[in-house]
C-alpha cells in the first residue's frame, strides 16, 4: 500500500519524482479513450472550438461538480474539494474509485476506495497539474429524512501501518484497495478530467503532468497548434514562450524550472531564480560554485531581443562517469540580477548531450526571453 503522497511541486521533489517514470508520455495517455462512456461518446460529437466557452482569465473557470451516475460521489467530492481550500491552483478536480459500500445503517453509511484530488493551472486550453493528494480510505456519510447526504467523517490515512485497521470491518476488502492498479486510477482521473471539461463545455483541449506530455481530453477537439506555445509570464520579472509539448514548468517560491519531456529521464532542465548576487560574473560565479566548479570562462553574450548579459559554462564530473553540463546566464533587471541555468546529465550509453546539444535544446526558449516592464 502506498503512502498518502502530498504531490507538493518542488523542484527538487518533482526532479527525484521523475527518474524511472519511462517514456515521455503520461501514464494515463494511453487509456484516456476508455475513460468516458463510449456510449455516451458516441451520441455526442465533439463541440467545434468555437462553440466552447473561453476563458481569458483562468480564475473565471467553474468550480468541479461531480455530474456522473456513482451514489455518493459528488458529497465525497464536494468535501474533498473544501477540505483543501488553501489550494491556489485555478480549478482543483477530484477523482475515486468507489470498492465496497455498508449501507446498513443510514445514520453512518461507510464508502471505501481510493479517493484522490488534484489542482490544476489553465495555460491556454491544457490543464497543467499543480499539486494534488492520493490516498485510500472510507467516508462515514449520513442520510437525512429528505434523502439527502451529508459527510460525518474521513478516514484517509497518511501511513502504511493505519490502512489495515480502515478497512478491518470487511474481509478481504484490503486486499481489494491494494489491488487497484494505476491503471484504474489513471483512467478515473481521466473520466474525471473529461467529465468536467465537456459538462461545462470549455475550451480545455488536453491535461499534463510535470515532465509528461501533455494528454488529450477525451471527446474534446484536438489542440491548435497555436495553444501548444504559452507565453508566461513570470513572477519573477520576465515572460518566455515555450512548448507544451517539449517542455513542462514547475513554478516555485523564487524559482521556475522548465523540464524537457524526454523517452528517458536525463534531467535536462532550465531553471530561473533571482540571484543572490549583485553583479552578473558574480552570479555566474556562485552558480558554479555550486558544482564545484571555480575556475570559469565568462564572456559577454545576448538573448532574446539584443538583451545583453553575461555567459559561461561549465562541467562537474562524478566518479560514476557521469558528467553534469550546464550553461549559466546572468542578466540585469530593474532590482537585481536574473540567473538563467541550462543543465544535463551525460552519461555514456544513456544520455550523451554535448554542450552545443544542451544550448540547441533550449535556444527557442532563450531567444524568446524579455524581461517584464518595471
Amino acid at each position: 500500500m502506498k503512502k498518502r503522497i502530498k504531490m507538493l511541486m518542488a523542484a527538487s521533489t518533482m526532479a527525484i519524482l521523475m527518474v524511472g517514470c519511462g517514456g515521455g508520455q503520461s501514464p494515463a495517455a494511453e487509456s484516456v479513450e476508455e475513460a468516458v462512456d463510449t456510449d455516451a461518446a458516441a451520441e455526442d460529437a465533439p463541440p467545434a472550438a468555437d462553440e466552447l466557452s473561453a476563458y481569458e482569465d483562468p480564475s473565471s473557470l467553474p468550480a468541479y461538480s461531480y455530474t456522473g451516475p456513482e451514489e455518493y460521489m459528488d458529497v465525497i467530492s464536494d468535501y474533498m474539494i473544501e477540505t483543501n481550500a488553501d489550494d491556489q491552483s485555478d480549478v482543483q478536480i477530484p477523482f475515486g474509485i468507489i470498492v465496497e459500500k455498508d449501507e446498513t445503517d443510514p445514520e453512518n453509511i461507510t464508502i471505501y476506495g481510493s479517493f484522490n484530488i488534484d489542482g490544476y493551472e489553465l495555460r491556454n486550453t491544457t490543464l497543467v497539474a499543480s499539486g494534488g493528494s492520493r490516498g485510500s480510505g472510507a467516508f462515514h456519510l449520513k442520510k437525512a429524512d429528505d434523502g439527502s447526504v451529508s459527510v460525518v467523517d474521513a478516514e484517509l490515512p497518511e501511513v502504511d501501518e493505519d490502512y489495515p485497521a480502515v478497512f478491518a470491518p470487511v474481509d478481504g476488502l484490503y486486499d481489494r484497495i491494494v489491488a487497484l492498479s494505476d491503471e484504474e486510477i489513471s483512467e478515473a482521473r481521466a473520466e474525471a478530467i473529461a467529465g468536467y471539461v465537456n459538462t461545462n463545455g470549455l475550451n480545455i483541449t488536453q491535461w499534463q503532468d510535470y515532465g509528461w506530455e501533455p494528454v488529450p481530453v477525451a471527446n474534446a477537439p484536438e489542440t491548435p497548434e497555436e495553444a501548444q506555445l504559452y507565453d508566461y509570464q513570470s513572477p519573477l520579472g520576465y515572460q518566455m514562450t515555450y512548448d507544451l509539448r517539449e517542455f513542462s514548468l514547475n513554478a516555485s517560491d523564487g524559482e521556475d524550472m522548465f523540464g524537457k519531456v524526454e523517452q528517458d529521464f536525463t534531467g535536462t532542465l532550465m531553471v530561473v531564480r533571482k540571484s543572490e548576487s549583485e553583479e552578473m560574473d558574480a552570479a555566474l560565479q556562485a552558480e558554479a560554485a555550486n558544482a564545484n566548479a571555480d575556475d570559469i570562462a565568462i564572456e559577454d553574450a545576448v538573448i532574446g531581443d539584443q538583451l545583453s548579459c553575461r555567459r559561461a559554462e561549465w562541467n562537474d564530473e562524478l566518479e560514476d562517469g557521469r558528467i553534469f553540463r550546464y550553461i549559466g546566464y546572468a542578466v540585469p533587471e530593474s532590482d537585481g540580477i536574473l540567473s538563467i541555468l541550462l543543465e544535463t546529465t551525460y552519461e555514456e550509453g544513456g544520455s550523451e548531450m554535448s554542450m552545443s546539444d544542451l544550448e540547441d535544446a533550449f535556444s527557442d526558449m532563450v531567444s524568446s526571453f524579455s524581461l517584464s516592464e518595471p
